[in-house]
C-alpha cells in the first residue's frame, strides 16, 4: 500500500497566490518580465556559435553493456539516459526520471540519443517527474511507458489532472517535503527547486516544480531535476537528508548567464550545490542532449572539471563521475566509506 505524509520538519514551502505557485524567498531572483526577445536572440546566437563546430558525439555514448541485464542485477545501479532522464535500480525497484525518448520540439533536435531503445529498457516500476516543461514531461514517452509497464507516476502538485485526463490513474502528486512510502519500505520525497512551470500558453506556474530524494535501506539518491542556484534550498535538503550518497545535478545550460541564472545552475553553481547538500558522489545531468542556451557541446563538462580541480581541497576525494549516455554507475556499499 502506498502512503503519503508531510515530513515532520518543513524548512519552507512554496508560495501560492491564487492558483499560481512561486519560489520561496523570491527577493533573490525576480522573474524577468522580458523573456521572449532575449530567448529568440539566445536561440539564434547559439546556432551561430555552433555553426561549423564538429563534435564527436558518439564518444559520449556507451553501448558496451546490456542495460536491461545490468540494471536488474543486485545492488544499486545508476545510468544516465540523456538530459534529465536517469535510470535507477535501487531496493528492488527500477526508477526512471523525466523520460524523453525524442526531442521536445522541431526547434531543438536531439544531440545525444536516449540511453537504450525502449524494447531494451527494463520494466519501469516508478517514474519521477520534476516539472511540466516538455523536455522533462514528454507526453509521447509517458504514454509509451504507461502502455508497456503501467508504472507508478510521482508528479508535482498540479500535474495529476493531466494524467487523469489521459486515463492514467496510477499517479500521486506531491508538494515540497511530502513523502511517498512504497511497499518494501522505500521512501521518495519531493523537495524544492528554484524553477518554474509552463506547458501551454496560459498555464504559467499552474503546477509546482522540484526534485526527488529516494531512500532505500541505508542508501539515498537526490535527483535535483531542473533548478537555478539557491543556497538555502540545497542546504535545507542536506540538513533534512544528512546522508545523501549520490546527487544527480544539472550543469547546463549555463549561458547567457543574464537569462539562465533565473532557471538553471551552471557548472560552477552545480559544484557549490553539491557541497551545500553534503553529498558523497556527484553525477552531472542536463547537458549535451539539447542545445537550449549558447553553450558549445562540452562546455558544461569542461567547466565542471575546471571547478573541481580548483576546489579539490574541499570536495570529497573520488566523488565526481561524469557518465556517458548508457554508462553504469554501481553504488557499492563499500564505496560509501570516506576515502
Amino acid at each position: 500500500m502506498i502512503t503519503k505524509k508531510m515530513l515532520s520538519h518543513v524548512p519552507f514551502a512554496p508560495r501560492r497566490q491564487g492558483r499560481k505557485y512561486y519560489n520561496f524567498c523570491p527577493q533573490d531572483k525576480q522573474e524577468s518580465p522580458e523573456w521572449l526577445l532575449p530567448s529568440i536572440k539566445m536561440y539564434w546566437e547559439g546556432r551561430r556559435r555552433r555553426k561549423h563546430k564538429h563534435v564527436e558525439h558518439d564518444a559520449w555514448v556507451d553501448t558496451s553493456l546490456s542495460i536491461k541485464d545490468s540494471i536488474t542485477a543486485q545492488g544499486t545501479v545508476i545510468s544516465w539516459m540523456g538530459h534529465a532522464s536517469v535510470l535507477i535500480s535501487i531496493g528492488g525497484k527500477t526508477i526512471l526520471t523525466d523520460p524523453i525518448f525524442g526531442a521536445p520540439s522541431f526547434l531543438y533536435r536531439r544531440i545525444l540519443p536516449f540511453g537504450c531503445p525502449l524494447e531494451r529498457l527494463p520494466k519501469i516500476d516508478i517514474i519521477l517527474i520534476s516539472h511540466n516543461h516538455r523536455d522533462h514531461f514528454d507526453a509521447t514517452s509517458i504514454h509509451a511507458l504507461y502502455k508497456r509497464d503501467n508504472p507508478l507516476f510521482l508528479v508535482p502538485e498540479g500535474d495529476k489532472a493531466w494524467f487523469l485526463k489521459q486515463g492514467i490513474t496510477h499517479v500521486e502528486e506531491c508538494t515540497w517535503w511530502e513523502q511517498v512510502t512504497i511497499p518494501s519500505d522505500m521512501k521518495i520525497t519531493f523537495v524544492p527547486a528554484w524553477h518554474w512551470s509552463q506547458r501551454g500558453l496560459f498555464d504559467h506556474n499552474s503546477s509546482l516544480w522540484g526534485g526527488w530524494v529516494i531512500e532505500s535501506g541505508d542508501e539515498t539518491i537526490y535527483f535535483a531535476g531542473d533548478t537555478a542556484y539557491q543556497q538555502q534550498y540545497f542546504k535545507a535538503i542536506g540538513e533534512v537528508f544528512p546522508s545523501v550518497d549520490v546527487v544527480l545535478m544539472p550543469i547546463g545550460p549555463g549561458e547567457p548567464r543574464a537569462l539562465m541564472h533565473r532557471s538553471h545552475v551552471n557548472a560552477e553553481e552545480a559544484g557549490q550545490a553539491f557541497l551545500d547538500c553534503k553529498a558523497r558522489y556527484f553525477i552531472p545531468i542536463h547537458w549535451g542532449t539539447f542545445y537550449f542556451g549558447i553553450d558549445l557541446f562540452e562546455d558544461p563538462v569542461k567547466r565542471l572539471h575546471a571547478w573541481w580541480l580548483l576546489h579539490q581541497a574541499i570536495v570529497p576525494q573520488n566523488s565526481l563521475y561524469v557518465l556517458k549516455v548508457g554508462q553504469l554507475f554501481h553504488l557499492d556499499p563499500l564505496r560509501k566509506n570516506p576515502c
